[in-house]
């Protein structure tokens, strides 16, 4: 079976991580992109459940970081897109440890929110994008939880020594943790 189809997931939990073997990229969201595409044209489109965990699109020192799904996929508000109002990046934009913990705690919140939305209305079909941002300051039981809700699940995530500072704050030590964790518990990782 022909692994850059849904099919090919279908039924199992797949976490395709960026930033191993490459350098900072957008591939794993364009990949997750296609999938969610096809998935669509496979008419899965009414079990389909989207968490935007990514940023609004930015480019910082000419490095493009991540990209929402939605410079991917026509419409996307059309199924179950589930978006926080903000998200911020909070190793690019914080001026000290005060700041990257205050914003890592304020999209914690946000996506929990996000994931409580899932939780209450699940569908067979979990897609996450840039799961990194939760992960900082939230807590993987209640993504697992999430995730349990779902038939098939396939997220994205960031994993890789960050370019820009933590402030010694821990955020990247934790993420880098619980991405190894969630790692684990997973069907599939797919390396890009």
């Amino acid at each position: 079976m022909n692994k850059k189809t849904f099919d090919y997931y279908s039924g199992k939990n797949t976490l395709i991580v960026g930033g191993i073997d490459s350098d900072i990229s957008v591939n794993r969201n364009a990949f997750l992109a296609d999938l969610i595409k096809d998935a669509i044209n496979n008419d899965y489109d009414s079990r389909i459940s989207i968490i935007e965990m990514c940023p609004d699109k930015t480019s910082f020192k000419n490095i493009k970081f991540a990209a929402q799904l939605s410079e991917y996929i026509d419409n996307i508000s059309d199924f179950n897109y589930i978006k926080p109002e903000v998200v911020h990046w909070p190793r690019i934009y914080a001026n000290n440890p005060k700041d990257a913990i205050q914003l890592s705690v304020q999209n914690s919140r946000a996506l929990i929110e996000c994931l409580d939305k899932f939780r209450k209305r699940p569908t067979r079909l979990l897609f996450i994008n840039e799961l990194n941002f939760y992960l900082h300051m939230g807590t993987i039981h209640w993504l697992m939880e999430s995730i349990s809700k779902s038939s098939t699940f396939i997220g994205t995530c960031f994993r890789a020594k960050f370019p820009y500072s933590d402030y010694n704050t821990g955020i990247s030590r934790r993420e880098r943790r619980l991405i190894d964790r969630l790692s684990l518990t997973v069907d599939e990782v797919i390396s890009l």
